[in-house]
C-alpha cells in the first residue's frame, strides 16, 4: 500500500471516531433528558441561528456546547383565521406576500434622484451640544451675590409695602435689617437625570412634514435611524440643562400612491410634553408679542425701574401665594435678590427661574392694576413679562416634573386675565394630570421620608394642594365635574415651617375648605350619579338642608378668623403709624369680610338652584335663591367699587351664574323687580368696566343691558303689565342670546336647558 493510501485511510478512521463521539455525546444527552424535561417550543438562541434546538431543560445541547445562555421565550397562541381577518381589517395585520409586494414596489418607484435625497437626509443628523454653562453660571451667581445688597433692599421694602407707586422711582437707601441671605438655601431647578439630548416638541407644520415621509407600516423602532428636528431659535446655555431623549422616527421615502393616500394609518412615537406644549400653543393666545415699546437707538426694551419690578414680586407674594403656595417663598426670593440686571437673567440663570420670575411679575402686575396702583403705561408690563416667560415654556414643559406643575400653576394663574379666551379650564386639567401622573396626591411611605427634609416634603404637600385649589376653581366656577375626587387625596394638608408664615397659611387653608365645600355641593346636587340613587323627595331636601348646615358653619368659622385677624393688623397698623406704599388690605381681598359674604351667597345658589337632585325647585327654593343673587350681586359691586374685585374669567364666570340665576327667577316671577334691576344695571357697570379687549364680556353686557330695558317696563306698570305673554317672551328671548353668546366663547355656565 501507498503512502497517500495510507494516510487517506487514517483519516477516514479519524473522521468515523468523531462523528461516533458526536452521536454518543447526543444520545447520551437525549436519554438523560425525559420527554417531561422538555421544552414545547425552541429557545432564542436556535431560532436566532436557525437551528434545530433539542429543548431540554435548563439548557439545550446547542446553547450548552456553545457556553451560551439558554432561554426560553414561548410562544404567543396563533389566531384563527376570522381573528386575522379581523386584525387586517384594523390595519393591525398585513400579509407576509402584501408586505413584500408593497416593498418591492416602493423600491422600484425610486429614482436614483430619490436615493440621493433620502442618503443626504440620512446623513444630516446632528446631536445637540451639551454646553457646560451650568457651573460657570452658578459661579457667577455667587460672586455676584456680595454686590447685590441694592437689589435685596429694594425687594424687602416691596414686600414690606414701603415704596411708592410713581412713574419714575430711584432706589433709595434701606436701614431695614436684612436676614443673612446663608441662612437661607435657594431651590436649586437643574435635573441631573435627565437624557442626553434636547428637542422642542412637534408643531403641527412638522408633523405634517414626518407624515410624508413615514410608511403606511412602520418599521420596528431599532432599525430606525434617529433624526433632529430642526430648533426654531437659539439655545440658552441654561436651557441646555433641561434635556431629553430624541425622538425616533422612520426615514423612507414613499411612493406617489402612498402619498395619494395621505398615510393615515401611519402612527409617530411622541412624547407627553410635546402633546401638552402642542394644547397649551393652540389655547392659550397670551405671550405671543409684547407691547412694550423698544428703544429705536439700542434696540432694546425701554428701561424698567428696579424697585418696580420688586413690587410686581411683592404684589404675588402678597396676594396670590397665599391661595397657591407651591413656590418656596424664602428660596425664591433669595434667589431674586442676586440679580443685578432684569434683562439678561439668560446669562446667569436656568430656564424655570426665568420662566418663573418673569410669569410671577405678570400676576403680580395685574393685582396692582386692579388695585390701581400703576400707571397706565405701566398696565401693559403684564403682557410683557408674560412674553418674555412663554420664550422659556418650551424647556419647561420637557421637564415632566414638580418644576412643571409650579409653572403650569403660574401659566393658569395669568391665564385668568387673557382676555383673547378661557384657556383656563384645558390648563388645569394638565395640571392635574401631571399632579396625579407623579402621584402628589398621595401620601409619601415612610421609607421615603426618612430620605427627605422636612422643608421638601412640606414644599411638595403644597405643590398639590396648589393644584387642587385651581383645578377646583375651574371646575365649580364653570359648574363642570372635578379631576380628582376628594376620597382619592390622603396628602396632608399645607402647615406653617416658620412663625411669619402662619397668617399666610391662614388664608390656604381656608381656600382648601372652601374648594371642597364646592365640590361637595356639585358631587351631592349637579353631578349625573344623582339622579342613579332613586332618591324620594324627603331625602333630596335632607340632602339640601345638611349641605346649607354645613355652608353655614363654614362661613361662620372663617369669618371669626377673618375677624381675629383683623384685630390683629389694626394693631399692628397703630404699631406702624409711619406705613407708606401700597396698601396689603387692597391688594389681598382674601381676608375680606365682603369677599366671604360674596362667596357665602354663591354657594348658596349652587346649592338653590335647578340642578340634577331638583330640577325644577319649589317656590319657597325660588325664593330663597332670588334673595341670595340679590345678595351676591350686590357684594360683588362693592368689591368693585373698593378695587378688591379682579376682572379675571373666574369673576366673569362667576357674575354670569348669577345673572343666569336671576334670569332664571325673573321667568318664574319669584324676585322682586325693582331690586333685580337695580342689581343687573350694576353687573352690567361691571361687564362694561373689562374694557374693550374683552369682546365677551362687552356682549353678555349688552344682553344684561336689554334685561334690564325690560324690567323697567314692567316695574313702570306697577303690576298691571297689558301683555305679561310678551314680556315673558322677551326675558326667554334674551335667555336665548344670552346662550349663543356663551356657545359662541365655549363657556359652560348655562344650565336651564339641562333642567327644562
Amino acid at each position: 500500500m501507498s503512502d497517500d493510501a495510507q494516510i487517506d485511510t487514517e483519516k477516514e478512521t479519524i473522521e468515523d471516531d468523531v462523528i461516533m463521539k458526536q452521536e454518543i455525546s447526543t444520545d447520551s444527552t437525549e436519554s438523560a433528558t425525559s420527554p417531561g424535561d422538555k421544552e414545547a417550543y425552541s429557545c432564542s438562541r436556535c431560532r436566532k441561528l436557525k437551528r434545530k434546538c433539542q429543548k431540554q431543560r435548563p439548557s439545550c445541547a446547542n446553547c450548552m456546547n456553545a457556553g451560551a445562555t439558554c432561554n426560553y421565550p414561548g410562544r404567543a397562541p396563533r389566531r384563527s383565521k376570522k381573528e386575522l381577518e379581523a386584525a387586517r381589517l384594523r390595519g393591525e395585520f398585513e400579509p407576509a406576500k402584501k408586505r413584500l409586494k408593497k416593498s418591492l414596489s416602493v423600491d422600484e418607484s425610486k429614482t436614483q434622484d430619490d436615493k440621493k435625497e433620502d442618503k443626504k437626509s440620512s446623513d444630516s443628523f446632528t446631536p445637540t451640544s451639551m454646553p457646560d454653562s451650568f457651573n460657570e453660571s452658578q459661579t457667577k451667581m455667587s460672586s455676584n451675590s456680595s454686590n447685590a445688597i441694592e437689589g435685596v433692599s429694594s425687594l424687602i421694602s416691596a414686600l414690606n409695602g414701603s415704596l411708592e407707586p410713581t412713574s419714575n422711582i430711584t432706589n433709595k437707601n434701606n436701614t431695614t435689617g436684612i436676614p443673612p441671605l446663608s441662612s437661607v438655601t435657594t431651590n436649586s431647578t437643574s435635573n441631573s437625570d435627565q437624557s442626553l439630548y434636547s428637542f422642542p416638541p412637534l408643531t403641527s407644520n412638522d408633523i405634517m412634514k414626518l407624515n410624508t415621509t413615514l410608511p403606511i407600516q412602520p418599521p420596528a423602532l431599532n432599525n430606525i435611524p434617529l433624526i433632529q428636528l430642526p430648533q426654531n431659535g437659539t439655545t440658552s446655555s441654561a436651557q441646555t440643562n433641561h434635556i431629553q431623549p430624541p425622538l425616533e422616527v422612520a426615514h423612507v421615502k414613499p411612493s406617489e400612491s402612498d402619498q395619494e393616500l395621505k398615510l393615515l394609518d401611519a402612527s409617530i412615537p411622541i412624547i407627553d410634553s410635546s402633546i401638552q406644549f402642542e394644547t397649551v400653543s393652540s389655547i392659550f393666545k397670551g405671550g405671543v408679542n409684547t407691547p412694550w415699546a423698544k428703544d429705536l437707538a439700542t434696540n432694546c426694551y425701554k428701561a424698567i425701574d428696579r424697585s418696580l419690578y420688586d413690587r410686581f414680586i411683592a404684589a404675588y407674594f402678597n396676594h396670590n401665594h397665599r391661595t397657591f403656595p407651591m413656590i418656596d417663598k424664602i428660596g425664591f426670593l433669595n434667589k431674586v435678590s442676586t440679580i443685578m440686571d432684569f434683562t439678561q437673567l439668560d446669562k446667569n440663570y436656568d430656564d424655570v427661574f426665568i420662566f418663573k420670575v418673569n410669569m410671577i411679575m405678570a400676576i403680580g402686575c395685574t393685582t396692582l392694576h386692579r388695585a390701581g396702583m400703576l400707571f397706565k403705561d405701566q398696565e401693559e408690563l403684564s403682557e410683557h413679562f408674560a412674553y418674555i416667560a412663554m420664550k422659556k415654556f418650551n424647556p419647561v414643559i420637557m421637564l415632566q416634573n414638580m418644576e412643571t406643575v409650579k409653572c403650569l400653576l403660574l401659566l393658569g394663574i395669568y391665564s385668568f386675565f387673557e382676555p383673547k379666551g378661557a384657556s383656563s379650564w384645558t390648563i388645569s386639567g394638565l395640571i392635574m394630570r401631571l399632579a396625579i401622573a407623579l402621584g402628589l396626591n398621595r401620601a409619601l411611605p415612610q421609607k421615603k421620608l426618612r430620605t427627605m427634609t422636612a422643608t421638601e416634603v412640606e414644599l411638595r404637600n403644597r405643590i398639590f394642594w396648589s393644584a387642587y385649589c385651581f383645578e377646583r376653581l375651574v371646575a365649580t366656577s364653570l359648574g363642570r365635574i372635578s379631576a380628582i375626587d376628594d376620597d382619592d387625596i390622603n396628602v396632608p394638608l399645607p402647615r406653617a415651617l416658620y412663625k411669619e408664615e402662619e397668617s399666610d397659611l391662614e388664608v390656604t387653608l381656608m381656600t382648601i375648605t372652601l374648594r371642597r365645600l364646592g365640590g361637595r355641593i356639585y358631587k351631592k346636587v349637579h353631578s349625573v350619579s344623582v339622579n342613579k340613587k332613586k332618591l324620594s323627595p324627603e331625602e333630596k331636601q335632607n340632602i339640601i338642608k345638611a349641605l346649607r348646615v354645613e355652608i353655614d358653619n363654614v362661613y361662620t368659622t372663617e369669618r371669626a378668623k377673618i375677624q381675629k385677624q383683623k384685630t390683629e393688623n389694626y394693631s399692628m397698623a397703630h404699631f406702624n403709624s409711619d406705613f407708606v406704599g401700597d396698601n396689603p388690605d387692597m391688594i389681598s381681598f382674601h381676608s375680606s369680610d365682603i369677599w366671604l359674604a360674596m362667596r357665602y351667597s354663591q354657594f348658596q345658589i349652587m346649592l338653590y338652584r335647578p340642578s340634577a337632585l331638583i330640577p325644577k325647585p319649589p317656590l319657597e327654593s325660588l325664593t330663597i335663591l332670588g334673595e341670595f343673587c340679590l345678595k351676591a350681586l350686590k357684594f360683588t359691586y362693592t368689591l368693585y367699587k373698593k378695587k378688591m374685585l379682579p376682572l379675571n374669567w373666574i369673576t366673569l364666570f362667576r357674575a354670569l351664574t348669577i345673572c343666569n340665576t336671576m334670569l332664571y327667577c325673573l321667568c318664574q316671577w319669584s324676585i322682586d323687580l325693582i331690586e333685580s334691576k337695580k342689581e343687573i344695571q350694576q353687573c352690567v357697570e361691571i361687564l362694561q368696566h373689562f374694557g374693550e379687549k374683552w369682546v365677551f364680556a362687552t356682549k353678555c353686557a349688552e344682553v344684561f343691558q336689554n334685561i334690564s330695558a325690560t324690567i323697567l317696563d314692567i316695574s313702570l306698570s306697577n303690576g298691571q303689565v297689558p301683555n305679561m305673554d310678551k314680556l315673558t317672551r322677551e326675558l326667554f328671548g334674551a335667555s336665548d342670546e344670552y346662550k349663543e353668546i356663551l356657545d359662541e366663547n365655549n363657556v359652560d355656565v348655562m344650565w336651564i336647558d339641562r333642567f327644562g
